[in-house]
């Protein structure tokens, strides 16, 4: 009988977990079949950038105010080989801060993919900033395959 009224006590802990975490967050995932893509972000080259907003209602069709976003990210560089190159997506325009994806001594122009889960500002938006090897050297590609409402 006492391990059923502990297990009754550790479940309604378990509950009222769920229900804080719906409360203040993270409502639910919304899974993608076919992501979400945008002209500016499907393999263009882009050079060194300081941290730039990407407004992701008007450039991915995402809806407003997310909470996450999970981006499918590629990069490819035409000086990696002899550089450190990458991307960082956040959530604020902090410089240096945020989920990264690096290469460094891939051979040049490889491509490379990883997939990152990405917090949103309040609009719903992420920051990026790019270190390339040279001017337009630092080829890109976002992709959104979910996000939180």
């Amino acid at each position: 009988m006492d391990a059923i009224v502990r297990l009754t006590q550790e479940i309604g802990k378990l509950w009222r977990a769920v229900r804080k975490l719906q409360v203040t967050g993270f409502q639910r995932p919304v899974w993608l079949t076919t992501p979400l893509t945008s002209a500016a972000w499907d393999g263009d080259a882009y050079s060194t950038t300081a941290k730039t907003l990407i407004d992701l209602s008007a450039v991915f069709s995402a809806p407003a105010n997310i909470k996450a976003a999970l981006f499918r990210v590629g990069i490819r560089d035409s000086g990696s080989a002899g550089s450190l190159c990458y991307i960082i997506l956040a959530p604020d325009a902090t410089a240096s801060q945020g989920p990264a994806f690096s290469i460094e001594s891939v051979p040049n122009d490889i491509w490379r993919y990883t997939m990152m889960l990405v917090p949103c500002d309040a609009n719903g938006d992420v920051y990026y900033e790019v270190t390339a090897s040279g001017a337009s050297a630092l080829d890109v590609v976002l992709q959104i395959w979910g996000y939180w409402l």
